[in-house]
């Protein structure tokens, strides 16, 4: 089972955007990035931190908050088995699909900078866009400013990726987050063969032999030179050992879900017991009657306070 995977970010301060942004660039050093590979990498919408951070400059409004989130930072990925598998075709058309999807949600302009990472672990799209809405306000609370807007997006996003072989991951889920690199990273060690401890290898080692002495390992080294290559070794194993304790976790965690999301079920049908079908399409029709005066009711209370003047109320 493939899942589609997206992640959000609030970042608040020049600082924290340039610095994000100068680690897709590969403009700082990044330790989990294969430098042979990093050529594959592809930059859209903008060709390097600066030219990004220039854009952005050019969206924000002058006058802002100074809490204000200046932009949300997507990583945008796929299960590592499915990049397995994926043809060439198939993995463009993700990445084209999850870059339409962040232009439908806030508009293709408010999108400053994009990469597409090859040289990690799994590729990856990374996105910076501009939380502005259409009256020119930065305002990240209006797109994922709650849960039920967070738990949409993964729904519509995974929506658009559906037929590519990717689903939604369990809606409610009670797992706890994994960055995607400590993922990856556990996932691509290998399992290496058994160590071999010879009588030779016991032997202290000279480490500086003179022409009337030598200088040979203390029994401390030699522990620690023992000690360090089996910890190399089994690295990789260890690695393997965590991945499959994690699955089992996560399949705890699935069973939690489903068990929780039942007890919701049952408390929400509770009060519906014993109502006969032209009773529940009545209950039905005035729920929705009542959803559309509470739309109205908001909509008209949003346009209220956007009339105000800026400055406050005159008096």
């Amino acid at each position: 089972m493939a899942y589609a995977i997206m992640r959000a970010k609030k970042l608040a301060n020049m600082g924290s955007v340039a610095a994000s942004m100068q680690h897709c660039y590969r403009e700082r050093e990044t330790h989990n990035a294969d430098q042979e590979r990093t050529p594959d990498n592809q930059h859209l919408v903008a060709k390097s931190t600066d030219e990004a951070m220039g854009k952005l400059r050019v969206l924000l409004p002058e006058k802002r908050r100074k809490d204000a989130v200046l932009a949300v930072e997507y990583v945008m990925t796929a299960s590592p088995e499915w990049f397995a598998q994926a043809t060439p075709e198939q993995e463009k058309a993700f990445f084209q699909r999850s870059l339409q999807w962040l232009a439908d949600k806030y508009g293709a302009d408010r999108i400053v900078t994009a990469s597409i990472h090859r040289d990690e672990a799994t590729p990856h799209l990374s996105a910076f866009v501009v939380p502005l809405t259409q009256d020119k306000r930065l305002s990240a609370k209006e797109f994922i400013g709650s849960r039920d807007k967070m738990r949409a997006d993964q729904t519509t996003y995974a929506a658009c990726v559906v037929d590519l072989g990717l689903e939604r991951g369990i809606e409610g889920s009670k797992a706890t987050h994994q960055t995607i690199q400590q993922h990856y990273a556990a996932v691509e060690r290998g399992v290496q063969p058994l160590v071999a401890i010879t009588p030779k290898a016991v032997e202290p080692r000279v480490l500086r032999k003179g022409l009337f002495s030598s200088d040979v390992e203390t029994p401390e080294a030699v522990a620690e030179r023992l000690t360090k290559r089996i910890n190399e070794r089994y690295a990789g194993t260890i690695a393997r050992a965590s991945t499959a304790l994690q699955e089992r976790r996560r399949a705890k965690e699935m069973q939690d879900t489903a068990n929780s999301l039942r007890k919701r079920l049952e408390a929400l049908q509770e009060p519906f017991k014993g109502l006969s079908k032209a009773q529940m399409a009545e209950v039905l029709q005035v729920a929705s009657k009542l959803q559309q005066e509470n739309a109205k009711a908001k909509d008209k209370s949003q346009q209220h306070r956007r009339s105000w003047p800026r400055g406050g109320i005159e008096r």
